[in-house]
């Protein structure tokens, strides 16, 4: 009678180990890899795959300033500087508005990190990563970037009233891609 309860009990629990297993979602284990062709503002960008499919992707785990902010125009520049049309990959977090959520890797760097060291941006208040809060707390203590700020407003309450129109950031950058192009055409002639 032991053996058969034995066999009952291990049955059940890898009966329950495999759907649990399945009902886990894969999607975090995920990874994109594209080149950059946009960068919005401090933590937002589009990019292209190898198959041509368009990806908006906002960094996870992080809040840069928004453009309307002091900090926001240097958050956007910086990361536009190292990551604009090069390859990189996104290790995907979630979805949130229509957005992959993921970590930025760039040339085996995580920029998401280096967003919150250069003090261009916060670690989001729901990310418990204390690597992310250890890289704030150190931005802060030397002044570093929007930290120099002693009156910096983090962007979830900016944002409470100056909504961000994502619409309106990609026409902006749509913009300024055209008349970079005619300028280096320009320098071209």
């Amino acid at each position: 009678m032991k053996i058969e309860k034995y066999i009952a009990v291990v049955c059940a629990s890898f009966f329950l180990f495999f759907t649990q297993a399945e009902a886990r979602p894969t999607e975090h284990n995920r990874y994109v890899t594209c080149v950059v062709t946009a960068v919005l503002n401090g933590n937002l960008f589009h990019c292209v795959d190898s198959k041509d499919q368009k990806h908006l992707i906002k960094m996870a785990d992080i809040e840069a300033p928004e453009l309307g902010q002091p900090y926001g125009p240097e958050a956007k520049e910086y990361l536009k500087e190292l990551i604009y049309d090069d390859k990189i990959a996104v290790k995907i977090k979630g979805n949130r508005d229509g957005a992959i959520l993921g970590e930025l890797y760039h040339k085996k760097q995580n920029a998401n990190r280096e967003m919150i060291r250069k003090g261009l941006a916060w670690s989001d208040r729901n990310n418990k990563d204390s690597m992310y809060l250890r890289l704030e707390r150190d931005a802060h203590s030397n002044g570093t970037g929007l930290w120099s700020d002693p009156d910096a407003v983090y962007p979830a309450v900016f944002r409470e009233k100056n909504p961000t129109d994502i619409d309106a950031l990609i026409e902006n950058e749509a913009t300024e891609n055209t008349e970079t192009a005619a300028s280096n055409d320009k320098k071209t002639e």
